[in-house]
């Protein structure tokens, strides 16, 4: 974890803190946040939920197919020859 020191800025009536982009592309954050204040400190979140939908999207798929979470044997073989140390 990395820790700057930065100044809070007059932004009209509200104040603002400025993220170097450094910050912001370690941190993931994009357009809208969620913002939990707690015990004198300020935490931002992502409101993005990348898997959302995830369990919906494998049920249809595993209907449809049944065999579709089924360990794939064949990979077997191409784990060990991945493992030769030949590339």
């Amino acid at each position: 974890m990395s820790t700057i020191t930065t100044k809070l800025i007059r932004d009209g009536n509200s104040v603002a803190v400025r993220l170097p982009k450094t910050v912001l592309i370690m941190s993931g954050l994009r357009d809208d946040v969620q913002m939990e204040v707690r015990d004198g400190q300020i935490t931002l979140r992502s409101t993005r939920k990348p898997r959302s939908g995830w369990r919906e999207r494998i049920a249809r798929v595993v209907k449809t197919n049944p065999k579709a979470l089924q360990t794939d044997n064949e990979l077997d073989a191409w784990d060990s020859t991945s493992n030769d140390g030949l590339n």
